[in-house]
């Protein structure tokens, strides 16, 4: 969240600095003793020097002249603001504390304030004073900017999920955001809510992350959560409040019967947690069992002498049996009890909490090279679990070494922790790896596989097509290829003889493709299709293939074909409408983006279509409305902010297209940058500047490989 954090203040910083509130004029200057101002054109020059700077991005020199005159001016309410927000966006929390301090006693309802003080307490571990600062702006409602709204959100949910309010934190995470922009960390936040872990991600032991974030992607699936809780469930089965959180889901849906089932198997489970029978309690209530009601809310007391809902329940089993004087007894009890939640239970933290977390020790160069060689020793003689607990403790001291997350992750994979293993494996990554031609293309290939039985297939292509690069074509590779290809989220080796050889063959056209090879790729696509008319994903694959070298007829044709084969897959529509539109048939266009929307409300390609014909047809305000959506669905696509930046400035909302252009310029820029860091020409689609769904909509960099 940081770096989100550091874009939308920098944005609220720019329209503070354009267009301050009159009510925060500067007030005059000092007097001397002779009625002559002091030092008033310095002051003055250096407010507007600062503000200058400011602006410019000149942090550092900003944050210093803007003390330099809150010193001479502390009345400067502007000064204060900016002063904080600037020091907030380069980590300076401790001082960025201070500063807001000074701002939310001059303007007690400005909520953006109250949140990013409670940020910074947060940032320097004030948790306590960052809940109540966070809880406050949630209280004024930060109308100034959606973004930081999130992000403080997502910050006191944490805070929530530490002090053991886990239905609260659940509730507000669920609440303030779309499935569709619940990101790795979002669903990792609400993983802790949903298994009751009182713990911050950091705090988490990394072997548990894969667990957690699944937890968590289960409770972010909205109304898939019933279809994919037994899925979690027989992965982890005697994990605390799995059943609980599936129990609950199912009686939200009315499913009495089966929800009291699941809490009884978390009892066996959390035989100490007065949860699973205050649940059962409630729910034979429902269903008329009044004498079974009580004795579960019995044993709920008995297990939560201090819960109030224990006592609650209990009170409402006697009132349903006609025992009124014990009814009001209970309910006396319950009254005198707080409201909140029970502390988070130990049990549960200690089954999660990593053994290093707040304790990191110093580092022992030879300490470290002993330990790090244990565990390439381990993992060379296949004891990978032995490995990954001393990569775990080794990576206490480095947690900064993408090479050790790798080797992690390769372990895990290893041991079919493989939710673990992608996020590890990710993570190293993206902090950079070394290692021979072999290791990275076997790094790139289990990465790539994990993609792919995720569900991520276009970023799954891009790093397998890296790992075709790092040596001779391993045909493992190439197999993997071929299903991402086919768009099948399955693991190599899951398919019986007739689809391994249907799969082998499209890994050998896509990587023709890979390496531009067009003409032998359309002739092996063609053989295939004859073979495999009713493939699914085929003709959806030839069709891009042939879109990338603008034979627009027959690609149009192949995803007609493929509608037949995938009547619920948005795919074909998208690839409609981007035809259409390169085509400049704009109505068609629109007409094929709004089918694609029927079947995916959240599909930002089809969001960005939509917007981009509507802006050819002079429709400002449905191309804003679109586009917009379409940045927030995908919001690190160059392509959405050029297109959003014309639609604002064709709605005559200059400065919200500056933004965007800004936005483009930096977003286009990295995005260059990492091309040609990665060196990577391959093939993954059809790529023009001017159509964002012939490109992966975000792409993480590519895995390198330790020895």
């Amino acid at each position: 969240m940081r770096a989100l954090q550091s874009l939308v203040v920098r944005a609220m910083l720019w329209q503070l600095l354009l267009h301050s509130p009159a009510s925060w004029g500067m007030l005059p200057t000092p007097q001397t003793a002779t009625g002559r101002p002091a030092e008033q054109v310095d002051i003055g020059a250096l407010q507007k020097l600062a503000q200058q700077e400011g602006a410019s991005g000149q942090t550092s020199e900003a944050i210093r002249d803007y003390q330099r005159v809150l010193q001479t001016r502390p009345e400067w309410k502007e000064g204060w603001w900016n002063l904080g927000v600037l020091q907030y966006e380069v980590s300076q929390f401790a001082e960025a504390r201070s500063t807001l301090q000074h701002v939310v006693e001059f303007a007690p309802d400005l909520a953006v304030a109250w949140s990013l003080l409670g940020l910074s307490e947060f940032e320097t571990r004030n948790f306590t004073d960052a809940l109540v600062h966070l809880e406050k702006a949630q209280s004024l409602g930060i109308k100034d900017d959606a973004e930081v709204e999130r992000v403080s959100m997502y910050h006191l949910g944490l805070l929530l999920v530490r002090m053991g309010n886990f239905e609260r934190a659940s509730d507000l995470l669920l609440r303030g955001f779309a499935a569709s922009q619940m990101s790795e960390q979002l669903k990792i936040a609400l993983g802790l809510a949903t298994l009751r872990i009182g713990l911050l991600p950091e705090e988490i032991d990394p072997s548990k992350e894969g667990l957690v974030l699944a937890a968590g992607s289960v409770a972010s699936s909205g109304t898939e959560a019933l279809s994919r809780f037994p899925t979690l469930l027989q992965n982890y089965p005697k994990v605390p409040y799995v059943h609980y959180a599936y129990g609950l889901s199912l009686a939200k849906a009315g499913r009495e019967k089966e929800a009291i089932g699941l809490m009884r198997e978390e009892t066996s489970i959390s035989d100490e947690s007065p949860l699973p029978w205050i649940e059962i309690s409630r729910l034979q209530l429902r269903l008329g069992l009044a004498n079974e009601a009580l004795a579960a809310a019995q044993k709920a007391v008995g297990r939560g002498p201090t819960n109030r809902a224990a006592h609650e329940r209990l009170a409402a089993a006697f009132g349903s049996l006609g025992d009124t004087g014990r009814a009001t007894s209970e309910r006396g009890v319950a009254d005198n009890l707080t409201v909140v939640q029970d502390s988070p239970e130990q049990r549960v933290i200690l089954l999660y909490r990593n053994a290093t977390a707040g304790e990191v020790p110093a580092t022992n160069l030879k300490g470290d090279s002993e330990l790090w060689n244990r565990a390439m020793q381990e993992r060379s003689q296949g004891q990978y679990s032995a490995s990954a607990g001393h990569l775990k403790e080794w990576l206490g001291q480095n947690p900064d070494n993408g090479t050790g997350w790798a080797v992690l992750g390769l372990n895990e994979f290893s041991l079919s922790e493989f939710g673990s293993a992608l996020i590890h494996l990710d993570r190293g990554a993206q902090l950079g790896l070394s290692g021979s031609p072999q290791s990275l293309q076997s790094a790139r290939y289990t990465f790539g596989i994990l993609l792919i039985h995720t569900a991520r297939f276009d970023q799954a292509s891009d790093v397998l097509a890296s790992a075709l690069q790092a040596g001779p074509v391993d045909g493992k590779v190439e197999y993997a290829l071929g299903l991402a290809l086919l768009r099948r989220a399955e693991l190599p080796g899951q398919q019986k003889q007739q689809e391994a050889s249907l799969v082998s063959a499209a890994g050998k056209i896509s990587s023709l493709l890979h390496t531009s090879q067009y003409d032998a790729a359309f002739l092996q696509f063609q053989q295939l299709i004859k073979e495999n008319a009713s493939a699914p994903f085929l003709h959806y694959a030839y069709g891009t293939a042939l879109l990338a070298v603008s034979e627009f007829d027959q690609a149009a044709a192949q995803m007609q074909q493929e509608r037949v084969i995938s009547p619920t897959s948005e795919l074909p529509c998208i690839r409609l409408a981007s035809i259409a539109l390169r085509q400049h048939n704009f109505a068609e266009a629109i007409a094929w983006s709004r089918r694609a929307l029927l079947l995916s409300a959240n599909s930002p390609e089809a969001h960005y279509l939509l917007g981009r014909a509507s802006l050819e047809l002079g429709d400002d305000a449905t191309a804003v409305r679109e586009l917009k959506t379409a940045s927030r669905l995908s919001p690190a696509s160059p392509e959405i902010h050029f297109n959003l930046a014309k639609a604002y400035a064709r709605a005559k909302m200059p400065d919200k297209a500056e933004q965007e252009r800004a936005t483009f310029s930096q977003l286009n820029e990295a995005a260059e940058d990492q091309r040609i860091r990665r060196g990577d020409q391959s093939y993954v689609g059809p790529r023009d500047a001017v159509d964002v769904t012939t490109r992966p909509v975000q792409t993480a960099p590519s895995p390198s490989h330790p020895d």
